[in-house]
């Protein structure tokens, strides 16, 4: 009883920290749970960043102290774990468990990829998923991308409404999440019925893996938050400007 009390509150204490629903479907997205969206991609690209982009941000005021909120949350719990983390953990464990849980979301980019009409890219993902789950060993292994160069098609329901000439709505900054639209909020919910691990039972075991997740994949972005900080003027603004260009996009795609 005593071991099972103790492992409930862990959990709580996990996803109250570090909880990414890799729904982060958006495998995309490897992320930080603090930017979600804001991938290799956008930091790739962020110099590239010229003009605003346009959005409603009607409740401003609640945006920006979520976004103070997973500001504080990653300096404070998830950076020094994740730190800690990364330097006792071998980078082709890492790198193999990153691998793991992109195969497990195949269902989100399968789903995604035939209702927007993307039939080949649907039946790509199938190939992958099965080469990677056999050969590759449930995952840890992409061996489809890396010997039979087949690619990925990230897509998630945010990408499909949006596909579907579906606005934007308004900017909405979540808790621990980050920074998302009204749209891509309903996108989320969507996507997590898609989420394997959303299944596992109890709840605590799936929290727990989702935070691992979220952990892993946080100790290959360690520092890209700060310098995205140090070289906007106002952080705020520049996460919000790239999200909104990020997911053009990628809808483009």
């Amino acid at each position: 009883m005593g071991k099972k009390y103790c492992f409930s509150v862990l959990a709580v204490i996990l996803s109250v920290f570090i909880l990414n629903p890799s729904v982060s479907a958006q495998d995309g997205q490897i992320i930080v749970p603090v930017l979600e969206e804001l991938d290799e991609e956008f930091l790739e690209s962020y110099d590239d960043i010229i003009e605003p982009q346009s959005i409603a941000d009607p409740i401003y005021y609640f945006n920006y102290a979520m976004y103070s909120f997973n500001d504080f949350l990653y300096f404070a719990t998830i950076k020094p774990i994740a730190t800690g983390y990364k330097a006792i953990t071998p980078v082709p464990v890492r790198k193999g468990v990153n691998n793991f849980f992109h195969n497990l979301l195949f269902p989100v980019r399968f789903v995604n990829n035939f209702l927007q009409g993307k039939i080949m890219d649907a039946g790509t993902e199938i190939e992958i998923f099965l080469i990677n789950s056999t050969i590759g060993i449930l995952g840890f292994g992409q061996m489809a991308q890396n010997e039979f160069g087949l690619r990925t098609s990230n897509e998630d329901l945010g990408q499909t409404l949006g596909s579907y000439s579906i606005g934007n709505g308004f900017y909405l900054v979540l808790p621990i999440l980050g920074p998302s639209t009204f749209r891509d909020t309903v996108g989320l919910v969507g996507d997590y019925f898609l989420t394997p691990v959303n299944y596992v039972e109890p709840w605590e075991l799936s929290t727990g893996i989702k935070a691992y997740d979220s952990i892993n994949a946080t100790s290959f972005r360690l520092g890209d938050y700060e310098a995205l900080k140090e070289a906007a003027l106002d952080p705020y603004v520049a996460i919000r400007d790239a999200y909104i260009q990020t997911r053009k996009e990628k809808i483009k795609e």
